[in-house]
């Protein structure tokens, strides 16, 4: 095993570790997918999706901003709050986060999320 002095410099310096803006704005934009769609299972909205491929697997599978977007004036208040507890736990299959930034996006309230949706 070499010393740190022996190492090559291609492995003695890697200090620019930081992500570009695209990177960035990619791992954002796929929190906030995930997290439309653990929206999507916990608010049951696959029952009234015209999709067949919904219906048979109970869980969106099509275009989760979509079924948000037609369905979020329907929930009210306190079915949000419970579908955020349960957005918050990883949805009904209990799924960890996959990065920081979604473990923050899941944490939004649900107005932001569609806030975000539409900006």
């Amino acid at each position: 095993m070499p010393s740190w002095r022996n190492k090559p410099k291609s492995v003695k310096g890697q200090f620019l570790k930081r992500r570009t803006f695209e990177q960035g704005k990619a791992e954002v934009d796929a929190a906030h997918v995930a997290t439309c769609r653990l929206y999507c299972d916990a608010l049951r909205f696959w029952r009234d999706c015209k999709s067949r491929a919904c219906q048979r697997h109970r869980c969106c599978t099509g275009d989760a901003f979509h079924c948000l977007g037609a369905g979020h004036y329907l929930v009210p208040p306190s079915r949000r709050r419970r579908a955020q507890k349960i957005v918050i736990a990883g949805g009904p299959r209990r799924i960890a986060p996959a990065t920081h930034i979604e473990w923050v996006v899941r944490r939004n309230s649900f107005a932001e999320l569609l806030r975000w949706q539409l900006g």
